[in-house]
């Protein structure tokens, strides 16, 4: 997702110097802001799911617990 967040900077000044519209660009700004927040979300919430998978032993962890671990592998796992 960077490669995203660094082409909205790109395109956000390159708008900028063409058009010359401060609207837009600090609508890109801001969108690429909200991207690298979202992925410093799952870059943390990977490291949740790791030290909650450490925490319990796998055959001690409630099955409700072990379908929410799985669900959250699979979220990170998609693109």
């Amino acid at each position: 997702m960077s490669d995203v967040v660094q082409e909205l900077y790109e395109k956000a000044e390159a708008y900028s110097e063409k058009y010359s519209d401060q609207e837009l660009y600090d609508y890109l700004l801001t969108l690429a802001n909200k991207l690298e927040q979202a992925e410093m979300v799952r870059h943390h919430f990977g490291y949740f799911l790791m030290h909650a998978k450490a925490v319990c032993p796998y055959d001690a962890r409630p099955r409700h617990f072990q379908e929410a671990l799985d669900r959250a592998e699979k979220f990170l796992k998609q693109p």
